[in-house]
């Protein structure tokens, strides 16, 4: 009888953490994506809509001097991250922006975090446009 109680507390604690991870995956605050280029091609623009309270990550692959060139139209605003700092770290002049550009001062995985916090829209439509030359 011990050994069977184990096995169903277990269980049930096994179910709990699936549950509860399925539905922290279902709220949806976070989409991470990366972004890609066409062969030939040094522009991806990219189309989606912001949930309300929901952060997009797009990570872009750069070298250090590099120029970056991100513009979004619609409702969301962004913040560039560069590789290694915190996400609340943006670049210069790079925080809560429509339109940046600059030379990359490192090499590696830049983040473009893109969300809007107008309670009005609850999906925000919005375009993305990165360059990088």
């Amino acid at each position: 009888m011990h050994r069977g109680f184990i096995g169903r507390a277990a269980t049930l604690a096994l179910l709990m953490t699936l549950t509860v991870s399925a539905v922290y995956a279902q709220k949806g605050t976070r989409v991470v994506r990366r972004v890609r280029f066409a062969s030939g091609r040094t522009t991806a623009v990219l189309k989606g809509k912001a949930r309300w309270g929901t952060s997009y990550i797009y990570i872009l692959r750069a070298r250090a001097g590099q120029t970056l060139t991100v513009h979004v139209a619609g409702v969301p605003v962004f913040r560039i991250v560069a590789p290694g700092a915190r996400n609340y770290e943006a670049l210069e002049g790079a925080d809560n922006v429509k339109d940046w550009s600059g030379e990359l001062p490192l090499s590696g995985d830049y983040k473009i975090n893109l969300g809007h916090a107008d309670d009005a829209y609850a999906d925000a439509p919005y375009t993305l446009e990165v360059t990088i030359r």
